[in-house]
């Protein structure tokens, strides 16, 4: 149920979003040289045609009356639990049609953290629709994958999709991707995304080790590179990016055909319905594995039916155990467990 209050109301700002890599708790820039590389995004390109423009300036409008504790954008705002709103932008990507999608998160004030994994998509094409117009990078961390493959929510298909870059696996025999373009949208909200013990780990393919997190369960894999979104608008290549989160959840690794009957042991493990799911399989499963896109994903629906997946194909995917099974997270706890850097294996993180 939401709690509605005033905007003149005192209200709990999530905490930043907690990045953590081996050395410091921090996104890393790139090994091998002295200084990030850096790509400056247009910061006016998302702001295509007069509609997109107007709701960025709403956005902004509300956010400094928010922070100002002045009621002059809105007379409330709804204040609910933690949640991921994704989705999937499939198609030829330009900035007006990836800020139209992306345009209503920015009036969400409980924004903790914003994830794109993309496929065939410049990323500073994705950096000049969250730091131009919609100013989402001075809300909170904004990180971009630049992916071999990616599978998300359709919502004009209603189902999940998958789709990898033309060829890939063909170099390991497997008959090659079948193509695509889109990118995956991930908006953390709440506190409850910005620590805990259940970790997305995303790297950057032979700029770091794929380790799991100290304490805690892990899941994620390799993708091509990974950016942040500086304040400034930078578009700076770092070696990784963790999400962490509190929520109740629960982690599997698996490398057989039965997707169907792993999703519904692992939706047991959780206290109530899951509510979005990441999804990590290597890109020598998917096409390369079944010879048909979509497999798992409408495997995974017999126990997830409307379950939104996000995540990629990796080159190298990280999860516990596959002989642990599923792993639960109590909200709030950390468990510890073993994990293993897998091959040709697919890792599904389910979140209630």
């Amino acid at each position: 149920m939401a709690l509605w209050l005033p905007v003149s109301a005192p209200s709990v700002e999530a905490p930043a979003l907690h990045v953590q890599s081996r050395s410091a708790l921090r996104a890393r820039p790139s090994r091998g040289s002295s200084t990030p590389r850096s790509h400056r995004s247009p910061v006016q390109s998302a702001a295509v045609g007069f509609g997109l423009a107007a709701f960025a300036r709403h956005a902004r409008a509300f956010r400094a009356a928010r922070a100002q504790g002045s009621g002059a954008s809105r007379s409330a705002v709804s204040l609910r639990a933690a949640r991921i709103d994704t989705f999937l932008v499939p198609g030829k990507m330009d900035a007006g049609k990836l800020a139209m999608a992306v345009a209503p998160l920015a009036a969400h004030i409980d924004l903790s953290c914003l994830c794109f994994f993309g496929l065939n998509v410049d990323p500073a094409l994705i950096a000049s629709v969250a730091g131009g117009a919609l100013g989402i990078h001075g809300m909170c961390p904004v990180y971009i994958a630049d992916c071999y493959g990616i599978i998300g929510w359709d919502k004009k298909e209603g189902k999940n999709v998958e789709m990898m870059e033309k060829g890939r696996g063909s170099e390991y025999g497997k008959p090659g991707g079948q193509g695509g373009e889109g990118v995956v949208v991930v908006a953390f909200r709440g506190k409850e995304h910005g620590g805990g013990g259940l970790h997305m780990v995303v790297k950057a393919h032979g700029k770091a080790e794929l380790e799991a997190v100290e304490e805690g369960v892990s899941y994620g894999g390799f993708a091509k590179a990974c950016y942040k979104l500086e304040h400034s608008g930078d578009l700076v290549e770092v070696d990784e990016f963790v999400v962490s989160s509190s929520v109740p959840s629960a982690v599997v690794s698996f490398d057989g055909d039965d997707a169907k009957e792993v999703a519904a042991g692992t939706a047991k493990k959780l206290p109530g319905a899951a509510t979005a799911a990441g999804y990590f399989p290597c890109f020598c499963r998917g096409y390369n594995k079944y010879e048909k896109d979509g497999v798992e994903p409408e495997a995974f629906a017999g126990s997830l039916e409307g379950v939104p997946l996000f995540g990629m194909f990796a080159h190298g995917e990280l999860g516990p155990l596959k002989a642990t099974g599923a792993v639960a997270v109590a909200a709030g706890e950390a468990p510890q467990t073993e994990h293993e850097q897998h091959s040709m294996t697919s890792i599904l993180a389910l979140y209630a």
